[in-house]
């Protein structure tokens, strides 16, 4: 007997080591499975975290842009800015919108945020535009200070700023004052913001001021826009506001 217990330990404790070793594999074999579970779990929850902020962000970006009182007069939509073409390289400073002529976005129509204009449509294809920015040295738009009432022709610049044209050297504008559109161009509604005057000087020529301004929308940063349609066309995007316009008993 003590010759077959001397026999048998070994044995014993090899099975028991063995024993020992093949519970401990299958038991990691299990927790990396379980890891690697948990982990696409992770990633899932993660990338379902991002959706949800950019959804939230976007909401509350569709949300301001109902703050614009202009869409209480006038019929418009909602575009997503798909490509930009910024920098010394471009030819224009032009943006591409997912949406065409067959959703009314047509040549000259006012493209819009709540913080003022953008600029206007300047070529549109069946399902995508190029929008053309305030800031391009071609645009031109009547614009008209909000406390001097000074009018003037609000045009792009080489530099990042605004030029404000054909002001009257006794005209009282100053810096500080926002600029507004003055509806005289037919495109653009009354009283939309545009930008902020930055310094007023006496110009090369008798009749007139030289005004720069600053945009009031930051170009850079645009990821939706609104396009506003013809006054008429369709109804405006938000019923009209009865507190401020009123009705006759």
């Amino acid at each position: 007997m003590e010759i077959v217990g001397y026999v048998l330990s070994p044995v014993v404790w090899l099975r028991d080591r063995f024993a020992s070793w093949w519970d401990g594999y299958l038991a990691l074999v299990d927790v990396a499975a379980e890891n690697a579970r948990l982990r696409t779990e992770l990633e899932q929850a993660r990338a379902a975290a991002l959706l949800a902020s950019e959804d939230k962000a976007e909401l509350q970006r569709l949300r301001d842009l109902l703050g614009l009182e202009a869409l209480r007069v006038r019929p418009a939509f909602a575009a997503r800015v798909m490509a930009k073409r910024f920098g010394p390289q471009a030819v224009l400073k032009t943006f591409t919108v997912n949406k065409g002529f067959l959703n009314g976005a047509t040549a000259g129509t006012p493209v819009v945020t709540r913080n003022g204009v953008v600029g206007r449509v300047l070529r549109a294809a069946p399902h995508t535009a190029t929008v053309l920015m305030l800031t391009d040295p071609g645009f031109r738009l009547a614009v008209i200070s909000n406390e001097s009432r000074t009018p003037g022709i609000l045009t792009g610049s080489t530099e990042r700023r605004l030029e404000v044209a054909y002001v009257a050297q006794n005209a009282r504008i100053a810096p500080g004052e926002t600029l507004i559109t003055s509806g005289a161009d037919g495109s653009f509604p009354k009283g939309l913001p545009v930008g902020v005057v930055t310094q007023v000087m006496p110009g090369n020529e008798i009749l007139f001021l030289q005004v720069h301004a600053r945009p009031l929308v930051d170009m850079d940063r645009l990821e939706e826009v609104l396009l506003l349609k013809e006054k008429g066309s369709d109804p405006p995007l938000l019923p009209p506001d009865t507190e401020q316009i009123g009705t006759e008993p």
